[in-house]
């Protein structure tokens, strides 16, 4: 029997660069153990072949895909690449009628009946972590076995009714599952970019879950559990990376927050320095790290770069979206961390349901005070709305015509469309005068100069002032009807934007000169 992998790319919308899909590259570990020929196919490894295979036909591909003829192809879906997935999924039944194709993700996982719905065109869904379910359903299919017996899995029946077996059982030992197939994959081919890593980079999972419940966040119902590989099988996996692809030597951990576990990552820290390996890595991370010691073992071990997710500079708005941080523990993470030499990056978001503008002008401030330059502190004006989060549940709640298996037109604006005018990603997005007075804000923090005004607390106490005079408790959002207030307000805003951005610009220019 044989198994295809195939990675189906989206547009490109993380922009980090590329890498190993470590989903697919674990079932191609788990379906080669069990005896099957595997063979992968990545069409998103650079920029161009994401341009080449989406919503795109290509004779080559298709061609050696019919030659190899698998008898399954193993396929992960994402909220984003999911029109991709279809496309694809089409493409494959039309020259292997009798292949079955089998979804995994994170979007269907969420939302199975309705995705079967969406895309008649796959046989079966692995839902959730699929090492086991896919063992157990290759297993019954060799041997004719129901498959209604397998945990995990979605499909529909001859009558065409959705049948939804029991929630597979997590794994509780990681180290028991095999290290990903990444000679399956072009690694010298990827070009992964974050902070100081770029290039040839291998990426890794040391644990899978997480211990938070943020509101724009899917991972802790993904996951289900939090569980942590031991040090010594981390490691094994970094020594067995550098012995089979010599020309990497730079490694990101793609945990949703490495080192939220202090004795987990600190354990791994003291093994690659027990067994002196030189490597480079970077990796996600809390801010509960505030401590000298902690940062110096990290750097100790070849860590160059930690990316935190801020979030918010208001104390209620982070209690409100359940960060579980504070606005003085951000603040000595991003500074303590560069005191003792690392890169310290983070993400913000501006703008986001149950904000009050208040709120979002201190995220602002943040920024400013914090010293951080725009490239390594980035905010977003929006929110992502994905299956299975807080938020997009009172998304959906709140506007009742959204539908993720047709997205009504009028959600296409401020959201992530791809060009074919299909949403991708709905977003939540402030509009009005709330949005302008962010927006402009935000352009006054790109330049250096206007980031000393930003800093001067007697301005920002203005501002605050000026902001609580705005008479809704939280502005209102693109889809919500528009006010007389929003109208006049937004224009005006819009309009000092634009002469501010003429004044200044000159002068720029003209001290660029000087």
């Amino acid at each position: 029997m044989k198994f295809a992998l195939v990675n189906i790319p989206d547009i490109g919308f993380s922009g980090k660069g590329y890498t190993t899909p470590l989903g697919l590259a674990y079932i191609g570990a788990v379906v080669r153990n069990l005896g099957l020929e595997v063979k992968a196919y990545d069409l998103g490894v650079s920029k161009s072949s994401l341009r080449k295979y989406y919503l795109k036909t290509d004779r080559n591909f298709i061609k050696s895909i019919i030659e190899f003829n698998p008898d399954f192809i193993g396929i992960s879906c994402t909220t984003t690449n999911r029109f991709n997935v279809k496309f694809w999924c089409r493409e494959f039944k039309k020259v292997l009628p009798d292949t079955n194709i089998i979804i995994g993700g994170p979007h269907p996982f969420f939302i199975p009946e309705l995705y079967l719905d969406c895309n008649p065109f796959v046989d079966v869904l692995v839902l959730g972590e699929g090492e086991n379910t896919i063992a157990e359903y290759l297993d019954a299919i060799r041997n004719g076995k129901n498959i209604k017996n397998v945990k995990g899995l979605a499909f529909k029946d001859h009558n065409g009714k959705v049948i939804l077996t029991p929630k597979q059982d997590a794994i509780k030992n990681l180290d028991e599952i095999s290290f990903p197939a990444r000679d399956l994959f072009p690694m010298k081919e990827y070009d992964l970019k974050f902070g100081t890593i770029s290039g040839n980079t291998a990426t890794l999972i040391t644990s899978r879950g997480c211990g938070n419940t943020c509101k724009f966040c899917c991972t802790t119902q993904y996951w289900r559990v939090v569980r942590f590989r031991s040090a010594k099988n981390v490691v094994d996996e970094i020594e067995y990376v550098l012995k089979e692809f010599p020309f990497i030597k730079n490694f990101v951990f793609f945990d949703d927050t490495f080192t939220s576990n202090r004795k987990h990552a600190i354990s791994v820290c003291k093994e690659i320095l027990k067994r002196k390996i030189k490597i480079n890595w970077a990796c996600w991370s809390r801010t509960n790290i505030v401590d000298s010691e902690y940062f110096k073992i990290l750097k100790e071990s070849g860590c160059t770069t930690l990316s935190y997710g801020i979030e918010s500079g208001n104390d209620l708005m982070l209690k409100t979206i359940r960060k579980h941080s504070t606005v003085k523990k951000n603040y000595l993470a991003l500074i303590e961390g560069r005191k003792q030499g690392l890169i310290t990056r983070g993400t913000m978001i501006c703008g986001m349901p149950e904000e009050k503008l208040v709120w979002a002008i201190d995220s602002i401030f943040f920024k400013a005070n914090s010293g951080i330059g725009p490239g390594d502190l980035r905010m977003s004006l929006m929110t992502f709305m994905y299956p299975g989060t807080y938020w997009e549940k009172w998304f959906r709640e709140k506007y009742t015509d959204f539908s993720w298996k047709k997205i009504p037109k009028r959600f296409r604006a401020g959201s992530f469309n791809d060009e074919f005018g299909n949403v991708l990603l709905p977003c939540y997005k402030w509009r009005g005068i709330p949005f302008n007075i962010v927006k402009l804000l935000c352009a006054l923090y790109s330049s250096p100069r206007f980031r000393k005004l930003l800093r001067f607390k007697y301005f920002q106490a203005i501002v605050r002032a000026i902001v609580r005079l705005y008479p809704l408790s939280y502005p209102k959002s693109l889809y919500d009807p528009y006010t007389f207030l929003d109208l006049i307000g937004s224009k005006l805003i819009s309009k000092i934007s634009k002469i501010i951005k003429r004044i200044v610009s000159p002068i720029r220019q003209i001290w660029h000169d000087f």
